[in-house]
């Protein structure tokens, strides 16, 4: 049997019924003007992708090893983020956005909009931060509106540091797909002069 893994609109009009039987032992994306636009799936595989994601997150992985801790923190500290939601009128958890700074302190991830990105398709991120496979994300204007209210609070953004240094950077010399950025946190906290700057041993 021929196979496929990626084909354009063309050869898929002309070939639709032998890339339909590939695509029941395996994936095949289409490309419409040079860029991926569906996939063909068979129907165990769209099954199996409909499962939790955490079944997609390997157990060994340095988030799952981080997370624990990560969350204890953020029990800690539940009262003082649930006031502040409620006096600022935040729409999503706070807890589920500290863990989504994280992963941009952690993946040196540029902007928000690359963050907001990466949540909608990026499985392990998903998880991370308590996503389902199938939640669709928030409007964009409210997650940036609720992570500005996090980074506009001196708790909030102490408790970032004190998870960098107390969780983090014990980790990180054996965690090498992480690329920390430090100065994104220097700027966050550089916003809240009576906080103490983080010192850093990596």
């Amino acid at each position: 049997m021929e196979r496929y893994s990626k084909v354009g609109m063309q050869e898929l009009d002309q070939r639709l019924a032998k890339i339909v039987e590939a695509a029941r032992k395996q994936p095949v994306s289409v490309y419409r003007y040079g860029a991926p636009w569906v996939w063909i799936v068979s129907q165990e595989d769209w099954q199996g992708a409909l499962r939790e994601v955490a079944s997609c997150v390997p157990p060994g992985h340095s988030l799952a090893l981080l997370r624990p801790r990560i969350e204890e923190l953020l029990r800690e500290h539940q009262g003082p983020l649930a006031q502040l939601a409620e006096q600022q009128g935040m729409t999503i958890a706070p807890p589920t956005l500290m863990h989504v700074l994280l992963l941009q302190l952690l993946y040196s991830v540029p902007s928000e909009k690359q963050l907001y990105e990466q949540l909608n398709y990026n499985l392990l991120f998903r998880w991370f931060v308590g996503l389902e496979l199938k939640s669709r994300l928030w409007n964009f204007s409210l997650f940036s509106h609720d992570l500005g209210v996090l980074l506009g609070s001196a708790m909030a953004v102490s408790l970032l540091q004190r998870m960098v240094d107390e969780v983090l950077n014990a980790s990180l010399q054996a965690m090498p797909e992480f690329s920390l950025n430090l100065a994104l946190l220097h700027s966050w906290l550089a916003r809240h002069p009576g906080q103490a700057t983080p010192d850093h041993h990596q």
